[in-house]
């Protein structure tokens, strides 16, 4: 581990999921708050769509133009000012504004993660130094949602001045980054390039393919979850809800610790079919809890997160960095988001939106009975891409001997 470079992506990682746990984390009740619970399917459906529009033509440009921590910075300084626009459109209940600049946020932010994951990966062994990393990345976002619970601010739109504050704060660190240059600076700029093909490429191996294709469905749990956890906990009673998540994001940072020993010792696949079978469990978990009202249901619900996040769409960065050439690991890095938070989440939140609406039509404790039923719907999609996942993926890189580093490209 370079102690010269590890304390400042330590950092960078920290304050990036701040940032979004600033924003994110209880945005659909910010929006219920305000009379506008309507739109969360909608809001999480554009960012979905402003993902699949950016990351990758951004990776595109880090990898061959300017230096990533670079090119990172500018998004998140730009990105401060649009988020510093979003509450006065909540306030007004301008729905159409509101969505435009949620739109907005997404086409800045989104892109970022993609290029934190990629920055990381240049400067560290990805398999055994990653996990590190990354849960400073859930220290920011168990911090911030500790904070905006505790000051009662869960359902505020001051969560977005908190995110426009970090936001420049962040944008400026990253200028003291270790330097990323672009790995394909000089080479020929082809259509090739502009369309982002050398990263789509990697559709052409087949067990890559099957696992964007399950982080693209499992994709319905996971927006099921952080769309409506907070509206479902308070329709429970829990007027923190932001607090409250926080028992999830703990046990997220301890899993973490965990990852790189198991992923070692199982490999991906078992990894992986680990953390798909924790989001069956937390759906019928969160089911049984709208009609038993026992807090303990809700507590392991929330505690699996450390399995659902960790063993799932952490272990897929990891698998897409051994996939991809390093000239173009921050697009590969950018096409995994785009799969996810992208078309993935365009799907999802578009589902969910119509199933939260179409099930859950009363308000309060009134609604738990009609939340059981939200709820199962997630859990039979985890199922689904848990047996999908369990029958055709074959492929485990970490099981492979080679010579290289372990987060060098893998043929």
């Amino acid at each position: 581990m370079d102690l010269n470079k590890t304390p400042r992506l330590l950092i960078m990682m920290f304050v990036q999921y701040f940032m979004q746990g600033a924003w994110n984390m209880t945005m659909g009740l910010v929006l219920s708050t305000y009379g506008m619970a309507t739109i969360i399917g909608s809001s999480y459906a554009l960012l979905g769509l402003a993902t699949i529009l950016s990351p990758l033509f951004i990776g595109m440009v880090a990898d061959r133009f300017f230096a990533s921590q670079k090119v990172m910075a500018i998004l998140h300084l730009i990105n401060a000012a649009v988020l510093l626009c979003v509450p006065q459109f909540i306030e007004a209940h301008n729905t159409g504004m509101t969505l435009l600049l949620i739109f907005l946020v997404g086409l800045l932010f989104y892109p970022t993660t993609a290029l934190a994951n990629s920055i990381s990966f240049s400067h560290i062994d990805g398999v055994k130094s990653f996990p590190v990393i990354r849960v400073f990345g859930t220290f920011g976002f168990m911090a911030v949602g500790f904070i905006i619970g505790q000051m009662g601010y869960s359902g505020d739109t001051i969560t977005w001045y908190i995110a426009s504050a970090t936001g420049v704060l962040l944008g400026l660190y990253c200028f003291t980054l270790p330097d990323t240059p672009p790995k394909a600076k000089g080479r020929a700029l082809t259509l090739r390039d502009l369309l982002c093909l050398d990263a789509l490429a990697l559709f052409k191996d087949r067990n890559f393919s099957i696992l964007m294709l399950s982080i693209f469905v499992l994709m319905v749990p996971k927006t099921a979850y952080s769309a409506y956890i907070p509206v479902f906990l308070k329709a429970l009673g829990f007027d923190n809800a932001a607090s409250m998540m926080q028992v999830g994001i703990a046990c997220e940072v301890i899993f973490m610790f965990l990852l790189s020993y198991f992923l070692l010792k199982a490999g991906f696949k078992i990894t992986l079919m680990m953390g798909a079978v924790c989001w069956i469990a937390r759906s019928l978990l969160f089911s049984h809890a709208a009609i038993d009202a026992s807090m303990m249901f809700v507590l392991i619900g929330l505690m699996l997160q450390g399995f659902c996040w960790d063993f799932f769409f952490t272990v897929g960065d990891i698998y897409v960095d051994r996939k991809a050439p390093p000239e173009i690991r921050a697009q590969a890095q950018g096409l995994r988001f785009i799969v996810s938070n992208g078309f993935g989440l365009l799907f999802a939140s578009t589902l969910c939106g119509q199933i939260f609406n179409s099930t859950v039509t009363g308000e309060g404790a009134e609604a738990l009975p009609q939340w059981e039923s939200f709820w199962i719907y997630p859990a039979i999609v985890a199922a689904v891409v848990s047996l999908f996942f369990f029958i055709f993926f074959r492929d485990d890189l970490s099981q492979r001997k080679t010579a290289a580093p372990l987060n060098a490209a893998n043929p």
